[in-house]
C-alpha cells in the first residue's frame, strides 16, 4: 500500500510540473530558451543603446540608420541610440546593466575572420542586457585593420558598417542567424555587400515578437 501511494504521488507531482512548464513556441527566427520560448525584450522597448568612446564619429549615422530600418518594419520604436555622452573606460564589454556598442582593438586570434559579435543576457524569455562588439583590431604584422569599414552604400570598399550593425541589432532584438531568402541575419556578410534592407522573412519574424 505504501509503495502504491508513493508512486501515485510521484505521478501527480510529474503532472503538476508538466502543467506548470511554459509551452514551447514556433521560433520565428528567434533564439529560444530551454523551454522552447522565444527570447526577446517583449514590451520592454525601446532598447537604450550606448556608444563607447571607441566608436568612430563618422559611423554614428550608420548606426542610427540601422536602428531606424528595424523600426520602420515593426511600426514602432525599438531603439534609443544615445550618441552623447559616450561610454568611457575599458574597451571591453561587461555586465553593467547597459547595452553598449564597442569597436574593439583586441580580438581572439583564432576568430580573426569574425566581423562582429553580439552577446545577449536573458532571464526566462526576456532579454536583460546586450553588447555589440565590432572587430576593429589592427594586424600587428601589416599595421592594417583586419576589416576596412565604410558607409554609405556604393561609396567605399570593404565591409558596409550599416549592413553589419543592422545584422547585429537583429541579434540584440533576439533574432538568430538565418541563411535563407536574402535575410539580413545571414551568417556571413561579404565585402561590398550593401545589405541594408530587411527581407520579407525578416519582417515576418520580427512581428512575431514586436
Amino acid at each position: 500500500m505504501f509503495r502504491y501511494i508513493g508512486v501515485a504521488a510521484l505521478v501527480v507531482m510529474a503532472l503538476l510540473l508538466e502543467a506548470c512548464a511554459p509551452k514551447s513556441q514556433s521560433d520565428c527566427g528567434f533564439v529560444q530558451n530551454v523551454y522552447g520560448e522565444r527570447v526577446s525584450w517583449k514590451a520592454d522597448v525601446p532598447v537604450t543603446m550606448y556608444l563607447h568612446d571607441s566608436v568612430p564619429n563618422e559611423f554614428i549615422p550608420a548606426i542610427v540608420s540601422a536602428a531606424q530600418t528595424w523600426e520602420r518594419k515593426s511600426g514602432r520604436r525599438l531603439f534609443n541610440i544615445v550618441t552623447t555622452p559616450r561610454v568611457s573606460g575599458p574597451n571591453q564589454p561587461r555586465t553593467d546593466g547597459k547595452n553598449v556598442i564597442y569597436f574593439m582593438n583586441t580580438w581572439e586570434t583564432e576568430k580573426a575572420s569574425e566581423q562582429a559579435r553580439t552577446t545577449i543576457l536573458w532571464t526566462g524569455d526576456q532579454i536583460r542586457e546586450t553588447d555589440i562588439r565590432v572587430n576593429a583590431k589592427v594586424d600587428p604584422e601589416t599595421s592594417k585593420p583586419f576589416f576596412s569599414f565604410y558607409w554609405n552604400q556604393g561609396t567605399g570598399s570593404g565591409v558596409n558598417i550599416e549592413a553589419l550593425i543592422l545584422h547585429e541589432m537583429g541579434h540584440v532584438l533576439g533574432l538568430k542567424h538565418n541563411d535563407d531568402g536574402g535575410s539580413v541575419m545571414a551568417t556571413y556578410l561579404k565585402n561590398n555587400d550593401d545589405r541594408t534592407e530587411l527581407s520579407e522573412q525578416d519582417t515576418t519574424d520580427l512581428k512575431c515578437e514586436y
